[in-house]
């Protein structure tokens, strides 16, 4: 029984590691080409929302515990000027997310619950995501994705 115990604590020891580590590492099942990441930025490139919009390429290090998503500052200046506090992000079916926001200096960062949507949505290395202002009196962001692995199909529907 004691041997059980020890057994669940390394458990959940790995559970925290795995938290730490990039999401992608253990999902991919094979390197993504460089054609794929293309592919999926050129999808995203070619879908034009009506409302005020940003694009970002997922790096390994966005899917870190911790670590914060820089929005592209001339977006979070003339659109997200001033937000402090939590901004809701929204996918298509309607499902939400609240993101802790850090403004400073001109940027804006992703900090706490970035994580959350990172690892519920099984973002991975390459995925490119709309960053679309639909609401700008709460500030939600309704988030398109081109998984570069799903042939840079538009992939929100979770």
């Amino acid at each position: 029984m004691h041997k059980h115990e020890s057994l669940g604590k390394v458990e959940v020891k790995e559970e925290l590691l795995a938290m730490n580590s990039p999401r992608s590492a253990p999902r991919r099942w094979r390197d993504v080409t460089t054609e794929e990441k293309q592919s999926a930025f050129l999808a995203a490139a070619m879908f034009k929302p009506d409302n005020p919009f940003c694009r970002i390429i997922m790096r390994p290090s966005y899917a870190y515990k911790g670590v914060l998503l820089h929005i592209p500052r001339c977006f979070a200046r003339r659109y997200l000027n001033g937000v402090n506090g939590t901004i809701t992000l929204q996918v298509s079916e309607g499902k939400k997310w609240p993101v802790c926001c850090i403004h400073g200096h001109g940027s804006l960062k992703f900090s706490k619950g970035w994580a959350e949507f990172v690892l519920d949505n099984n973002l991975d290395e390459g995925d490119v995501f709309v960053f679309e202002l639909i609401n700008s009196m709460e500030i939600v962001l309704k988030v398109t994705i081109f998984r570069v692995l799903d042939g840079a199909v538009v992939s929100n529907q979770l």
